[in-house]
């Protein structure tokens, strides 16, 4: 499970839709199998550059939904290509259900919620980061992603990225979502009234 969307469980690897990936890449086997290696590799770097934190199950479900088209017919003329309209699908899935996860978990939640008053939170937080201005929504979403020990490395990769201190995005993405947290705290209390 990732970030609420289960990779892998819709579109699983057969073996003659890795054969036909394979020969799509090349027509010697030991070529195709070198390209798929690259290919992947490159897709968990897609992934990990993107605040994606299940890379690897992202990686291997653009594979396996690539090999599945080609299984039901599909011509795919460039593979790499193919896979990173694939990948973006795929990333877009993901961090939407890390957002929903993530961000909820985060915000003050009421005493004993509903399900119903869960879902509608989650709805107001994604009428919210709809509202924030370009790559706010991406930036808050790629500072949380992990909790794991390695945050530190992934946060100053971002500062690094955007040419700023780690100081100033940690202040930054403190004041985005503080502007969140208000911005759904405002919405649950319309619609309590």
């Amino acid at each position: 499970m990732a970030g609420g969307i289960q990779l892998g469980t819709m579109d699983r690897l057969t073996q003659a839709g890795f054969d036909l990936l394979l020969a799509s890449l090349d027509s010697d086997r030991q070529e195709a199998g070198g390209k798929y290696e690259l290919l992947r590799r490159k897709l968990l770097k897609f992934f990990e550059c993107r605040g994606c934190l299940v890379p690897e199950g992202a990686a291997d479900e653009t594979i396996n939904r690539i090999a599945k088209n080609l299984e039901s017919g599909q011509e795919i003329r460039n593979v790499a290509a193919y896979a990173l309209g694939i990948a973006h699908n795929v990333l877009h899935e993901v961090l939407r259900s890390q957002r929903q996860d993530e961000l909820t978990e985060d915000l003050p939640a009421a005493s004993a919620a509903p399900d119903e008053e869960a879902e509608h939170r989650i709805e107001c937080l994604e009428s919210c980061l709809r509202e924030l201005a370009p790559g706010e929504a991406n930036l808050v979403l790629r500072y949380y992603a992990s909790d794991s020990p390695t945050h530190i490395a992934a946060r100053k990769k971002l500062a690094e990225e955007l040419g700023i201190p780690l100081n100033a995005l940690r202040i930054r993405t403190h004041r985005i979502r503080a502007r969140l947290e208000r911005c759904v705290e405002r919405r649950m209390n319309e619609t309590r009234r």
